[in-house]
């Protein structure tokens, strides 16, 4: 074990010597203008560079790589496995995305080139730096640098890298169902950074990520959009039976008035919770940042709490009609659900829809569509492997590393924990300020050196409890 330490104390002093090779490196694949979501042109050859600049990568490395094609309409899944894989050892995942979102939002927002990879005031700036190029580059820096310097790993490394999170993930979890994880058991565990640090200078473990339902509700009334001074009085008007339908979801203390909703949510433990207030929350600055006057919810529950650990119920979409008088054919609603651990998804599907049908005239014709939901995620804080992710991040960045969870949901992280058996470490890299899916997106390339670093530590953090258990 005393070997393998010096040779991480290798690995870290090669990283900070090779910090600006690694962004230049960087810089070459965030120009690659691989855009999966809101382009209005074809994409196809940036997605496609993408994936080959990878697969260049991981050949230098000594991994056996490979692109694999799940079916004919999707981007291709980028599948390396490290030297000497052998089916008789556990397996490291490491999971990425090559693709970004498109720079229409709008573009005229932009600063700087979108693709050029400008530096300012320690940033990268540019579509993908933070969202998910850099973090995810970062990993593969840190196993190019363990590997060269001499650690033999106790475990398969695996990274899957695709290149469709910003459009539905469609080849990957088909992958994923149909198998195609089996031959990496079993799983140690599954690493991704596509969440956010706390803050600046506060690395951060996410425990927990909520769960949704997302449903869109459509509501009819007359064949066609018919004249108001005509017709109204005599017609049912789906703009006002749909809004009828949706009042009252909330109640006035905050909290979600649909019957059965809350059922399965558990209290957070006393240790949680007191970890969670302990974090620095500004109030004010919550409320300049997001131009609003104060904040809502259930005012019992702090900030955080209410941001990470309570369910929620929001709804993204409203239209009907038109600005003409007429009453309108349909009207339409888009509603999301953000779940906690131990709720049913299905069971709020279910309960959602019929309250809402509840609250129509019975002959009303409604349609429910487009919907899909996923189940929240939970680390234990007293996982084996908790303590090795928490020792890799205060290598890497010096500093004591927090816990927290976030509110938003990604259920390919559901999926790999689902299909491997083992846990997901969530260790984030980028800020929440870092503008992803906006304009003038960025990345610190302090945090993309610290990243490489706590990547490197980690393996070998992870080798050391990899041993300890065998």
């Amino acid at each position: 074990m005393r070997e393998e330490g010096i040779a991480l104390e290798k690995a870290l002093l090669c990283i900070d010597e090779q910090q600006r090779t690694y962004i230049e490196q960087l810089k070459s694949f965030i120009r690659i203008p691989s855009v999966s979501a809101g382009a209005d042109e074809d994409t196809s050859d940036g997605l496609a560079q993408a994936a080959d600049f990878l697969v260049g990568q991981f050949d230098q490395m000594g991994f056996e790589v490979e692109k694999v094609q799940v079916r004919a309409a999707t981007n291709p899944l980028v599948v390396a496995r490290s030297p000497a894989f052998s089916p008789h050892q556990p397996t490291v995942l490491i999971y990425g995305h090559y693709d970004v979102q498109g720079v229409d939002n709008p573009r005229s927002a932009w600063e700087v080139d979108p693709f050029a990879a400008e530096e300012r005031d320690g940033f990268l700036i540019a579509r993908g730096a933070s969202d998910n190029k850099g973090p995810c580059f970062a990993h593969l820096k840190a196993a190019e640098v363990v590997f060269a310097n001499g650690n033999q790993l106790p475990f398969n490394l695996v990274f899957l890298i695709e290149g469709e999170e910003e459009c539905g993930s469609a080849a990957l979890s088909q992958f994923v169902a149909e198998g195609g994880l089996d031959e990496f058991a079993p799983v140690l565990c599954t690493v991704i950074s596509d969440t956010s640090m706390y803050g600046p200078d506060q690395p951060s473990l996410t425990v927990g990520l909520r769960g949704i339902v997302y449903t869109e509700v459509e509501v009819f009334g007359p064949v066609q959009d018919v004249h108001s001074g005509l017709f109204g009085g005599i017609v049912h008007n789906p703009n006002q039976l749909l809004v009828n339908a949706l009042a009252g979801l909330i109640n006035a203390e905050g909290s979600i008035a649909v019957p059965g909703f809350y059922e399965g949510v558990q209290p957070l433990s006393a240790r949680e919770k007191s970890l969670y207030a302990a974090l620095a929350v500004d109030e004010e600055a919550y409320c300049r940042t997001l131009g609003v006057t104060s904040l809502v919810g259930e005012q019992e529950y702090p900030i955080l709490e209410r941001r990470w650990t309570r369910p929620t119920l929001d709804i993204n979409l409203l239209s009907g009609g038109s600005p003409r008088t007429v009453i309108p054919a349909v009207a339409r609603a888009a509603i999301s659900c953000r779940l906690v651990p131990d709720q049913d998804p299905e069971h709020i599907q279910a309960t959602l829809e019929g309250h809402i049908r509840s609250r129509l005239p019975a002959a009303t014709r409604v349609e429910f569509k487009n919907q899909h939901c996923s189940l929240a995620y939970y680390l234990d804080l007293d996982h084996p492997l908790v303590k090795p992710a928490l020792a890799a991040m205060r290598k890497g960045f010096g500093i004591e590393p927090v816990f927290t969870r976030e509110g938003g949901s990604i259920p390919i992280v559901v999926d790999f924990a689902a299909a491997t058996g083992a846990p997901v470490l969530l260790i984030g890299l980028g800020q929440i300020t870092d503008n992803w899916h906006g304009p003038n997106e960025r990345f610190s390339m302090r945090d993309f050196h610290r990243g490489i670093r706590t990547s490197a530590a980690l393996l070998c953090e992870l080798a050391r409890a990899s041993q300890r258990a065998t």
